[in-house]
Formats: structure tokens, C-alpha cells, sequence
């Protein structure tokens, strides 16, 4: 399924707060834990989510040969995790280790899931992605696997792939094996069709990689169309399969398009104009046939960037209130009047969008995601509001799982449908002031209800009703709980209702585009209200009852449209144009099970308790891999568990900027509330302090020479700690709080210098000491180290660099402890900032740190000067400058970061130029030595005892794709200028791969 936002925000949240260990997305501790095995999976769940399981069993065990026949592969026995825990609606295949994740909770959004039962689309999407692992398991890329094990298989089989196969080839299964997959639904490529149709006739490099001057809908809409359309020109329904194994078993660069040329006759790009022109060919002609309805554009743009106003609510005044979001703007709700650019706004938390807005007075209510602090599984869904009127914001409820609110005409009650962790559907009634439950109506049918608003006032609500893949409206009487069917059980995904007087509204694609649609409840006759050459979307009236808002796809977003409200103007349902021709009639015949969800067995399979503990341990990958900032590549053998609570690593790890290597050996146990982490690393050290001037001779003889200093030794390591990383993000900026200590232990031996060979003192014939003070040269060093840190960062739109407001502190606090045989002592405070530009997406951020370091001199006592240690420097320092230690040191920075350009550029498959970006700095520091001074001052009056730092430039940044790989990586360079002391230096940067 697709990867929802919010799961991209928790694992930025997990890695600012992980710092080197990341936080696994974990469970409870107090959670119990069942399983179901059957021939093909276990199915891990836990208590009062039996039933679920057990119907999950069924159907796995049903699809699982029918899907694995066009791939080519019959997987072996997988794991299933049924995650009832989480308010997301999301499921993932993944490796390393192998497994799914099934997030139990329905999206209210109708084109989320169409017509159909979540978990079951969740089975038929996900399944597809395992037998397409399984499916990589051939030639070169299952030597990989054996010799490597999952990491390295995953790795190469996604890199050979690209994702818009994984994707593309999954929607197309569902679309095939149900009524209700995206593939049939005219919102699920309807940015693609915009793009099309409005001369947008993007690259095939674009079009995949996406970018950040135009909006590029994602890969599971361009991998749709490419399935279908070969399958369709080749009528094979095996193509893919075929096409994969040939690329996985020789994983060469642009295996996969040779492949393809290979099997059907087209590389990807010759492959990709050929589906786009056919594509465009048949909206065209489905087009000319259709007359389209006249509507005045109210929306208040003010750029020509893709923004959707989505969602439009009347509210007391005539104003209109929607949801603003878009390629530069983050979620927001925003108010303006027709005409006139928009006068009030709200920048919502991490939206759980269900697909619509409510309204009442000035007050306007959604949802948004809220977190368990410490448990990343364990997340809710909450109804938020704001007041436009008193500019207050209201928190309606903590720690639920609501959605689809929907508020009362009289701004007192709050409607909204629950899901229990028993996947249990239920309309509610809440209180808009405390949240209190007032009424619960029964739904002993176990139907989903969705998208649920008031009617008549406060006496009844309408609500969409799905049951055996099908969807109705009804109306309940809120006193005798009765309900009426106003819309019959069709195959059809309607969404949106409105109850305006004797008429029902509601979404609909009937005729193969998504319009808005209406039914007489006096008459029961159906209508088209609308004709949109894209979709319409979204329905409102206005307060006299004389307007019809809605929401028109236009060229760059969705529009907010207005018409009379003239149901005689209306179509009659029997006279509307049905289009002939869609884009999976030949799947769906191709695959030949179309109806196999329809006809489930209700097998009892047993079921027995789950212990995680006896599972902990579970190595799946061995062999080596490079980080994601290319610093260090590791060769040994790493293990986690199915249910992510421990992870285990052990091998050798190679420093490549140091050119040294070490044993290493981590263990992160996060099945308890504080995360308990242990390191062990054993091996040689370098360090490479560069040229310095030496005086060689005597007297007259005497002459200065540059020779490299340079340190080596051996180390061993041992640190172990508590960790409690917390999660606190309650509204538009994310926060998090992580409180580390840890204990340590480094024992050096074999320590020696390039200038004389002894240990980390050069004690003559020098310019100035050299005191490598930041190891040890024997004995050992014991520690304690303690770690505060805290952020809170607004949200980002996707061409925000940075983000517009934010904050981040970090505390270290370092010293030697008892029975150590070095002495020291540290204290770091790192703040950032972060500010808006002067423009839009431009960014002015900084920092200001502090740190203090007990440095000790040749004048002091002897043992405290030899055993003096200096823990390494904490905060970020002047740019191209070297910098001496100080015992106390203050620096700051400011920056300004904007984006130069969005080329686009695709110099062929290598590389792809997305955006460059450009940043301007100002850095400072002072490094002050009072300990220093107060002992040599009095007798040296014209001694230096502190140091300026100023250093100016500006760094270019380019962010790329290489060879076609979908993660970004970032790299550039940097011109630093000295300006006290004077230097000039030029530094190629190399960043990170963003995935």
C-alpha cells in the first residue's frame, strides 16, 4: 500500500531522537502475543484480535496460489503481523527481516479503499510484494541471498526493480483479483490525467523520479499504467514475471529495461512513450463525446504551483473554509471569501485526512494522528478543531481512534465513526466541549460505516454502509436508532454524502469519471449533477440553500467551484455516457479471479501464545553493506526480530575516512520502556593531524622542515546504557524528547607517533606541543555519559528545505569516573534555530553552542596533566578553519539556504538534476583558556590566552538520482573564506542518500 506520510515523519522522528542506534517501531511491552500457522504463514496477533486473524488466515491461504501464478513464484512460509495497535492505515512487505505488517485500522477516505473490506485489500495488495520477493530469489541475485541473506537480496532486488514495478504490478493484482482496486478508480491516477491532458508531457525520468518544480503523482500511479499497458500489448499475463526473473538473475545496470526489450520488444523508455501516447489517445476520445458543465472558479490562488483547496465547508457568514495543501504548502486549513485571497489560516498537526471537512458557525473539525511518547506502533486518532471566530483551538479527544468527524448544524455535537482495536466499526456521538461520549448507535451487522454527517438538523445522520463489498447510504434516527436506505448496495464507490433538503449528494465515478451525483429521496430517481472534463468532487450548499460549492480538478490542483443549485438542470442517471474503455478489462480476464474473495472458507485454524522473548534472536543478513552517508561499510552478521524488539550486530567495521577498521558488536534490546543498548569494538585507531613545522638542527645548524603528524594505537571499547527516546508531536511541529546515559570503558595499547615514535606527548623539537589529549596511550579511560536532547520542527512541504520554524537542543554532559586512570571532564549545549526567508522555501537557520572541557597544562600538577583526557568536541565549529581546543568555547553561525533552480535535467539513465540548492554562512567562534591564563599570565603578560574564529562562504548542494535509483542523494561543494585567521579552502561535499 502506499507509504503514508506519517511514516515518513515517525522515522525522521526515530533518527533525530535515535542519534547512532535507531528506535525500531515496537510494541507495548505489556502486549500479549498469539499465533495462527497455517501452510503458507504465521500470522502473529494479538489478544481480542483473534477473529481477525483467523479470517486473515483464510484468506492468505486463498489467494495465496492464485497470485503467485502470474509472478512466476510460490512463496515459502511468511510471517504476518497484525498491528491493532496503530490508528494508520498502511501495510508493508519488507526484508531484513522478513516479514508483513497489516495496520488495522480503515481509512474514512472512500478512494482509499474503494467499495471493499480493508484487511482484505491489504491481503491482496501485500501478497503480491511477497511473491515478488520470492520471485527475486533467481540466478545471481539468490547467490547473493545465500552467501549475504536478506539485506544484501532486498538491496539489489530493489535496486535492479524499479519501484513503479513493485507498485504498479501490486494495484494492478488488486485491481484484477477485486471490484474495488485503485486500478477502477478515476482518483487514483487523477493528477496523472491532469498532468496529461493539460500538455504536461513529462520525461520517463521525471515522470518516475518526480520533482520539485511540477507535481508528478507517485510511482504506484506510472507503475499501474506501464503494467497494464504491456500486459495489455503483449496479452501475456505472465510478462512481468518473466520480465523480473530475467533482470534479478543477472542484476547488471539497466538490466531491468533490457529486460523488458528483451520480453516484449521495449526498453522502459520506448515502453513509457508508448503507454503515454495510447493513454492520452483514449482520454481524448472518451472526452470529445462528453459535454461539460459551465462553473465559476472561486479558489484564491496566487501562484501558478499545484495546490488542491480541497473539501469546501459554508460557514455562518458565507465564507468558505478548506483544505489547503500542495508541492509548497503544507496541510492547512484556511478561510476566504469568493474573490478575495484567503484571510484566516490554521496550520493543521499530522492530518489523518478521512476524505472530508465539517463546519458549523465559524468552527471547522477533522482528525489528526496523535503518538504514544514511547511506543512508535501504539499511535491514535483524535478530533481536533478551530474556531476562526474566536481563533481558539479545541483538542476534542485524547488517546481514541476516531474518524470522519462530523460537527452539528449548532457546533455542540460531534459525529464520528470509532475503530476499536477489535476492528469493530461504531457510529458515535460526542460532546464538542469535553468529548464525552453521549450516544453509542449498535451495529450489530458489523457493516463500515464512513464519512458520516448530520441531516435534518440534529434529529438524524446520513452515512456511507459497507458490507459484502458493496455500498449504500443511510439515514439513522439519532432517538429510535432506525435506519432508512436511501441509496441502495451497488458496486460503485461513492463517497461525500450531503443531505440538501430532499436530495442526496454524493461522489460517484457511475460513468468512468468521478462526478457528483444526486438521488430524489421523495422519487427515488438518481442524477448527474455535474460533467467534469477531469473529476468533481465534494459537495456543499450554501446556507440560503440557492449555491452548489464542490471541488473541479483543474490544471494545477483542485479548484473550489461554484454553480446554482438547479436540480432541473440535473441529468437523469439513465442518459448519462458510460465510458467504454478502462484500463483493466484485460486483467481482470488475464488473471481469471475476479471473484475469488467472494467465496472464503471459515477454517478454525489453533492458536498458541507467542513468546517474544524465545524469538529475540533472529539473524537474517550477513555479508557487508555501506551506510546510507557512505563513511563506513561493515562486514558481519546483524539480527532482528518479527516484532522489532531486539537487534543484534556483530562483525568487522571499516572506517573509510579513517582507513581503519575494528570488531564491533551492538546489541539494542526495545522491548522495554527504557531501551537498553550495548557496544563492544575492538581494533586500530589513526589519526592524521596533517603537516606541521618541525625544527630540525641546532644553533646555526638549525632548520625548519613540514613533516605529517600522525598517531596510531589499538582500542578497546565497551558502553552500555538506558535510552528512553519519547515521541511528543501533538500538533503542526514535530517533538521529541530523548534522554540517553550510558557507561564506558576504552583501554589503548601499542600507542605511537610518526614524529618520534612515542605516545600521544611530542616532547621536543617542535614549533608548539603537540598533546594528542583526546586518547589515552595506556591504561584506561571509564566514563559516564549523559545525553538530553529535544526538537521541535514545523512540518515541511515537499520543496521546503528546511523547516519555516523550529528548534533543537542538544545537552552532553561527559566525565571520567572512579577507577579510571585518565581524568576529564565536558559539558556541551548545541541550540538550532530555524526561521522563514525572505521567500517562500527560503530558510534563515543558525546555530549557538556552548562547551566547556577541563584542559589541564604542563605547569600543573604532573598526574594531572599527563593523565588529562579530552572527550571528543561536541559542537559544530567554523567552516574551513582549523580550530584549537579551548577550555571553554563559544560559536555560532548564521545561514541562509534557498533553492537556485528545479532543472529537471537527465543527462540519459546516469544521472537525473533535480534541484540545486544554495546556502550562504557566517561562522564564529571563541576559544577561551582562564585556566591557561591564570597560570602562565603573570609571568608572560603579552601571552595569547584566547582565540577568535570568523569564517564566511557558501555552499552549493545538487540534489540527483544515479542511474535511476529512486532515493535522492544530495552532494556539492564549499567555499569557506578565513577571515581571522585568513584561509581560503575549497571542499567537495558528499551527503546522504534520502530514501
Amino acid at each position: 500500500m502506499k507509504v503514508n506520510a506519517i511514516l515518513a515523519f515517525l522515522f525522521i522522528s526515530s533518527q533525530l531522537m535515535a542519534q547512532e542506534t535507531e528506535v525500531l517501531s515496537t510494541n507495548p511491552a505489556s502486549s500479549k502475543w498469539y499465533q495462527i500457522k497455517t501452510s503458507g504463514f504465521k500470522i502473529l496477533y494479538q489478544r481480542g484480535f483473534e477473529q481477525q486473524a483467523q479470517r486473515m488466515a483464510n484468506t492468505l491461504e486463498t489467494i495465496r496460489e492464485p497470485e503467485s501464478q502470474t509472478m512466476k513464484a510460490l512463496p515459502k512460509r511468511i510471517p504476518i503481523v497484525l498491528q491493532n495497535l496503530s490508528s494508520l492505515s498502511n501495510a508493508f512487505v519488507t526484508l531484513a527481516p522478513r516479514r508483513s505488517e497489516f495496520y488495522a485500522m480503515p481509512s474514512q477516505n472512500y478512494n482509499f479503499v474503494g467499495g471493499g473490506e480493508y484487511l482484505s485489500l491489504l491481503a491482496v495488495h501485500e501478497y503480491r510484494h511477497v511473491a515478488q520477493f520470492q520471485r527475486s530469489l533467481v540466478g545471481f541475485n539468490k547467490l547473493l541471498y545465500h552467501v549475504f541473506g536478506q539485506e544484501a537480496a532486498a538491496g539489489l532486488a530493489f535496486v535492479t526493480a524499479p519501484q513503479w514495478f513493485w507498485e504498479g504490478d501490486a494495484v494492478a493484482i488488486e485491481t484484477a483479483f477485486t471490484p474495488y482496486g485503485r486500478g477502477r478508480q478515476p482518483n487514483f491516477d487523477l493528477a496523472f490525467r491532469t498532468n496529461l491532458l493539460e500538455g504536461r508531457n513529462f520525461t520517463y525520468n521525471k515522470q518516475y523520479l518526480r520533482s520539485y518544480k511540477n507535481f508528478v503523482p507517485n510511482h504506484y500511479v506510472l507503475g499501474y499504467h506501464m503494467v497494464s499497458h504491456m500486459r495489455k500489448q503483449t496479452n501475456r499475463a505472465e510478462v512481468w514475471g518473466d520480465i523480473a526473473g530475467r533482470a534479478w538473475s543477472f542484476p547488471l545496470p539497466f538490466a531491468f529495461s533490457l529486460a523488458m526489450k528483451k520480453e516484449a520488444g521495449k526498453g522502459v523508455v520506448d515502453s513509457y512513450n508508448s503507454m503515454m501516447v495510447d493513454t492520452k489517445n483514449n482520454l481524448i476520445k472518451e472526452l470529445d463525446q462528453l459535454a461539460f458543465t459551465s462553473f465559476d472558479v472561486i479558489t484564491p490562488r496566487t501562484n501558478s504551483s499545484y495546490t488542491d483547496y480541497l473539501y469546501p465547508q459554508v460557514l455562518d457568514d458565507g465564507s468558505l473554509a478548506v483544505l489547503k495543501s500542495g508541492i509548497g504548502d503544507v496541510e492547512q486549513v484556511i478561510v476566504f471569501e469568493e474573490g478575495k485571497a484567503h484571510r484566516q489560516k490554521f496550520v493543521t498537526g499530522p492530518l489523518n485526512d478521512g476524505g472530508m471537512l465539517s463546519a458549523a458557525g465559524k468552527k471547522v473539525i477533522w482528525n489528526e494522528y496523535r503518538f504514544d511518547p514511547r511506543w512508535p506502533v501504539k499511535n491514535f486518532s483524535v478530533v481536533k478543531a478551530f474556531d476562526f471566530g474566536a481563533k481558539l483551538q479545541h483538542q476534542v479527544t485524547e488517546k481514541s481512534r476516531f474518524a470522519g468527524a462530523a460537527l452539528s448544524p449548532d457546533g455542540e455535537k460531534i459525529l464520528t465513526v470509532e475503530t476499536d482495536t477489535s476492528y469493530r466499526t461504531t457510529l458515535v456521538v460526542l460532546e464538542y466541549n469535553t468529548g464525552k461520549l453521549l450516544t453509542r448507535i449498535p451495529n450489530a451487522s458489523r457493516a463500515f460505516y464512513s464519512m458520516a454527517r448530520w441531516a435534518e438538523g440534529n434529529r438524524s445522520l446520513i452515512a456511507i454502509k459497507a458490507i459484502d463489498n458493496k455500498k449504500s447510504i443511510v439515514k439513522i434516527d439519532i432517538q429510535t436508532l432506525k435506519e432508512t436506505e436511501l441509496l441502495p448496495p451497488a458496486i460503485e464507490n461513492i463517497g461525500h454524502p450531503v443531505l440538501a433538503g430532499r436530495y442526496l449528494l454524493y461522489n460517484s465515478p457511475y460513468s468512468g469519471i468521478d462526478n457528483i451525483y444526486s438521488i430524489d429521496t421523495q422519487t427515488g430517481k438518481r442524477f448527474q449533477v455535474t460533467s467534469a472534463r477531469l473529476g468533481a468532487y465534494n459537495p456543499t450548499v450554501s446556507n440560503d440553500g440557492k449555491t452548489l460549492y464542490y471541488n473541479n480538478q483543474g490544471t494545477n490542483g483542485m479548484d473550489v467551484v461554484k454553480v446554482a443549485f438547479e436540480p432541473s438542470t440535473w441529468k437523469p442517471i439513465e442518459s448519462v455516457a458510460v465510458a467504454l474503455t478502462n484500463t483493466y478489462a484485460h486483467l481482470v480476464e488475464q488473471e481469471r479471479h475476479s471473484h475469488l474473495l467472494d467465496s472464503i472458507p471459515n477454517k478454525n485454524y489453533q492458536a498458541t501464545r507467542y513468546r517474544k522473548l524465545l524469538h529475540s534472536i533472529n539473524p537474517h543478513s550477513w555479508g557487508s553493506y555501506v551506510n546510507s552517508s557512505l563513511t563506513r561499510v561493515n562486514i558481519g552478521i546483524t539480527s532482528k526480530d518479527i516484532l522489532s524488539t531486539t537487534q543484534i550486530k556483530a562483525g568487522y567495521d571499516f572506517d573509510i575516512q579513517e582507513r581503519t577498521g575494528n570488531w564491533k558488536a551492538t546489541v539494542s534490546m526495545q522491548a522495554w520502556y527504557p531501551i537498553v543498548d550495548g557496544t563492544a569494538t575492538m581494533g586500530n585507531r589513526v589519526d592524521n593531524l596533517g603537516n606541521a613545522e618541525f625544527i630540525e638542527g641546532s644553533g646555526a645548524n638549525a632548520d625548519t622542515v613540514v613533516r605529517n603528524v600522525s598517531f596510531n594505537w589499538k582500542e578497546k571499547t565497551i558502553e552500555g546504557g538506558l535510552r528512553i527516546p519519547l515521541n511528543l508531536t501533538s500538533g503542526s511541529c514535530f517533538q521529541g524528547l530523548s534522554l540517553t546515559n550510558y557507561v564506558g570503558a576504552i583501554r589503548v595499547t601499542d600507542f605511537s607517533n610518526s614524529i618520534n615514535g612515542g605516545g600521544r606527548i611530542i616532547p621536543s623539537g617542535y614549533t608548539r606541543p603537540y598533546f594528542l589529549k583526546s586518547y589515552n596511550d595506556g591504561g584506561d579511560v571509564l566514563y559516564n555519559l549523559l545525553n538530553v536532547s529535544y526538537y521541535s520542527l514545523l512540518k515541511r512541504s515537499t520543496r521546503d528545505i528546511n523547516s519555516r520554524w523550529g528548534f533543537i537542543l542538544d545537552i552532553t554532559a561527559q566525565n571520567t569516573i572512579s577507577g579510571s586512570d585518565y581524568n576529564g571532564k565536558l559539558l556541551a549545549i548545541s541550540s538550532y534555530f530555524y526561521l522563514p526567508g525572505l521567500l517562500k522555501h527560503h530558510s534563515i537557520w543558525g546555530y549557538w553552542n556552548f562547551q566547556s572541557t577541563k584542559i589541564a597544562y604542563a605547569s600543573s600538577t604532573p598526574g594531572d596533566w599527563s593523565t588529562n583526557y579530552l572527550f571528543r568536541n561536541r559542537i559544530a565549529l567554523p567552516r574551513g578553519l582549523g580550530i584549537a581546543r579551548g577550555e571553554k568555547m563559544y560559536s555560532m553561525s548564521g545561514n541562509y539556504t534557498l533553492p537556485l533552480w528545479y532543472p529537471d535535467l537527465a543527462i540519459g539513465p546516469v544521472l537525473n538534476v533535480k534541484r540545486i540548492r544554495a546556502n550562504g554562512f557566517v561562522d564564529y567562534c571563541f576559544a577561551d583558556n582562564p585556566v591557561f591564563r591564570d597560570q602562565f599570565a603573570p609571568a608572560n603578560p603579552n601571552l595569547i590566552s584566547s582565540s577568535s574564529y570568523l569564517s564566511a562562504g557558501v555552499e552549493v548542494k545538487f540534489d540527483i538520482n544515479v542511474f535511476r535509483f529512486m532515493p535522492e542523494l544530495d552532494l556539492g561543494f564549499r567555499y569557506s573564506y578565513g577571515i581571522q585567521p585568513s584561509a581560503s579552502v575549497f571542499e567537495f561535499l558528499l551527503g546522504t542518500f534520502n530514501f
